[in-house]
């Protein structure tokens, strides 16, 4: 999601039952669904004139579910489904996008070994593997501490990622109120590298990102914030830079009906 606005936004030897902790208790079956609403802001300039200004709002649908596993593997290996789907505020055709993600736990947390995404907005679909796989959830974050996430990658931009556990909060949502959740936050400010926008390649020369999130026992994440920035350009006909910035702020919160397998 987010990839045409440059916002990059942006997840033991037998299966680890899910404890009240994990970001994403893995039984096949447990879903998700959120409400999800987007504020977007982008611009683009050359020689001093805004040639367009982008201000939208819109709202919909983000459904999570862990879909399938491979026990065969040392570690079971899980598909998690991330779909989502918004409408502009203004009407018209709904912004859709699904990310699949190949995730597994350990003793040190969970860890994303590649994601594969479609969006509407793309030209094509999109693998990532990850080897290393990244940690996208440490253990150590009901203590409070820091761990690195890994180069999370969109495209040929890559965003280094660290997060920390942020102590305990009470989150209230449609789906109820959830006392005593724990907050991770993840921290990314070095967003680098280039993508393609009307048939050219634009460099990012700026970029950072932040996402909240707020997990309940034994239910999962229940909030997600995430805001980020960026800034990129190319040089115009002329030879002189166009330049697009771009913000975004994304919210969702879960839904009452989620299926969550003990």
């Amino acid at each position: 999601m987010l990839r045409k606005t440059l916002t990059i936004v942006l997840f033991a030897a037998l299966a680890l039952p899910a404890s009240a902790m994990d970001i994403i208790p893995c039984a096949v079956g447990n879903k998700w669904e959120y409400e999800t609403v987007k504020l977007l802001r982008a611009s683009v300039t050359h020689n001093g004139n805004v040639l367009s200004a982008i201000r939208e709002a819109s709202s919909g649908k983000s459904v999570y579910e862990v879909v399938s596993v491979d026990s065969a593997a040392n570690s079971p290996v899980y598909e998690y489904r991330e779909s989502v789907a918004l409408w502009p505020a203004r009407g018209g055709k709904a912004d859709t996008d699904i990310t699949l993600l190949k995730i597994k736990y350990d003793d040190e947390g969970l860890k994303i070994i590649s994601t594969y995404r479609e969006g509407s907005e793309d030209s094509e679909s999109e693998l990532q593997n990850y080897d290393p796989p990244l940690l996208y959830y440490s253990r150590s974050a009901e203590a409070g501490k820091t761990w690195d996430v890994g180069v999370m990658r969109d495209g040929d931009a890559k965003n280094p990622m660290s997060a920390r556990g942020a102590g305990r909060e009470t989150v209230t949502v449609p789906a109820g109120t959830f006392k005593d959740c724990l907050k991770v936050v993840y921290i990314g400010d070095e967003i680098s590298g280039t993508m393609e926008m009307w048939g050219r390649t634009f460099t990012i020369t700026s970029g950072r990102s932040r996402g909240i999130y707020w997990i309940a026992d034994g239910v999962g994440v229940v909030k997600e914030l995430e805001v980020s920035t960026s800034v990129a350009e190319t040089h115009g006909p002329d030879g002189k830079p166009v330049v697009i910035e771009a913000a975004s702020c994304t919210v969702s919160e879960l839904k009452p009906g989620y299926v969550v397998k003990k």
